[in-house]
C-alpha cells in the first residue's frame, strides 16, 4: 500500500478474493455483508427474517428453493417494536434454532444505558453469524427523519463497522408509500438511493391481491429474483413460519387436500375479531395456500359471525 496525496492506494490484485459462496449466506438472496429486507407494513418481513435465520442456524440445504451456503451458530436480533422479542420467541418455539438467538433492545438506546458505539463494540466482541436490526425506523433517535438522505447515510455508517468486522448484517425496513417518503419508488427502501446504495443488496417482500413475491436487487447475484411465495404455519397450533416457493415447486405437506376443514378449525379456534368474510379471508388465505375469493366462498358456506366471533352455520 502506498500514499498518494494522503490516499491509501493499493493494487487491485492485492485485494483479497471473496468467492461467490463466501459472498452469500443464502445464494442470490442474503449477502455476507449488509442486506436490506424491505416491504410494506404487515407484508411479513419479520416472519421472512425469522425463517431465514432458522434455515441458517439449523443448516438447512435450501430456503425457498435457494441454496443455504453457510451454517451459523449464533444470531443477535436487535428489535425496536413493543413486544417484538416475545413475538420472536413464539416464532422459534420448539425449533433447534430457539436457543441460539440473543435479543437486544435497539429503541431509545440511552434509556437502556448504551450508545450505538457500544452496540457496535458489543456485537463485534460477540461475533455472531448474523446481526439483525428490525426495524431501522425504530432505531432512529429524536429528530432523525428516515426519508432524509442524511439520516439514511448515517444508518449505513452506524452498522458498517459490524459488516467490516466480517459479521453479516440484515437491516429490516419499510418501503415508502407512493413517492413522498424518500422521493423513490414503492419497491425501494425509505431513504432511497442513499440507503440502498450503501449495502450489497435489497430484498423486497411484496404483498398484494395476487399473493406474496420476493424480489431482489443484489450485487454479485447470478440473477435478480422474482419468486412467488406463500407463508404457512408449521402446524395449526404453531406460530413458526414456513415459507415456500410456489412457481412449479411442490407445496408443503401442510397444504393438504383437507385444507377446508383445517381452515374452519382455525377460524373456530382463533376467533378473530373481524366480522366480514373478506376480512377473515385476508387473514387465512395465504396460510392455507388458496386465493382469497376461494376462501371467502368456503367461509360463507360453513361459518357465520355471531356478534363476538364465529360459529358453524346451522
Amino acid at each position: 500500500m502506498s500514499k498518494f496525496y494522503g490516499l491509501n492506494i493499493r493494487p487491485l490484485d492485492t485485494v483479497p478474493r471473496v468467492p461467490y459462496r463466501d459472498a452469500f449466506l443464502i445464494g442470490d438472496l442474503l449477502t455476507s455483508r449488509m442486506t436490506f429486507l424491505t416491504g410494506e407494513p404487515k407484508a411479513g418481513k419479520s416472519l421472512f427474517a425469522a425463517a431465514m435465520i432458522r434455515a441458517l442456524l439449523e443448516g438447512h440445504e435450501e430456503f425457498i428453493g435457494l441454496p443455504v451456503l453457510r451454517k451459523i451458530d449464533h444470531v443477535i436480533y436487535g428489535y425496536t417494536d413493543d413486544g417484538a422479542d416475545e413475538e420472536l420467541r413464539e416464532r422459534f418455539i420448539g425449533t433447534e434454532a430457539e436457543g441460539r438467538i440473543s435479543v437486544l433492545p435497539m429503541y431509545d438506546l440511552e434509556s437502556h444505558g448504551y450508545t450505538w458505539a457500544d452496540v457496535v463494540e458489543g456485537v463485534i466482541d460477540a461475533r455472531p453469524g448474523l446481526f439483525v436490526l428490525d426495524t431501522v425506523l425504530g432505531s432512529l433517535g429524536d429528530g432523525e427523519d428516515i426519508s432524509s438522505s442524511v439520516t439514511a447515510g448515517q444508518v449505513v455508517k452506524r452498522v458498517r463497522p459490524i459488516s467490516e468486522a466480517g459479521i453479516p448484517v440484515l437491516l429490516v425496513t419499510h418501503t415508502p408509500k407512493g413517492t413522498t417518503e424518500g422521493l423513490t419508488v414503492s419497491s425501494s427502501v425509505i431513504g432511497g438511493r442513499a440507503m440502498a446504495g450503501g449495502v450489497r443488496g435489497v430484498i423486497a417482500l411484496r404483498k398484494n391481491k395476487d399473493g406474496r413475491r420476493v424480489q431482489t436487487s443484489i450485487n454479485r447475484a447470478r440473477e435478480d429474483l422474482d419468486i412467488p411465495v406463500i407463508v404457512t404455519r408449521e402446524s395449526p397450533d404453531s406460530e413458526v413460519p414456513v415459507w415456500t416457493r410456489v412457481d412449479g415447486i411442490a407445496k408443503p405437506s401442510n397444504l393438504r387436500a383437507d385444507w377446508k376443514d383445517e381452515l374452519i378449525e382455525r377460524v373456530l379456534k382463533d376467533q378473530p375479531e373481524v366480522q366480514t368474510y373478506p376480512a377473515l379471508a385476508a387473514i387465512y388465505a395465504s396460510e392455507v395456500g388458496r386465493a382469497k375469493d376461494t376462501v371467502v366462498r368456503e367461509l360463507r358456506a360453513r361459518v357465520e359471525p355471531d356478534g363476538t366471533g364465529w360459529k358453524l352455520k346451522g
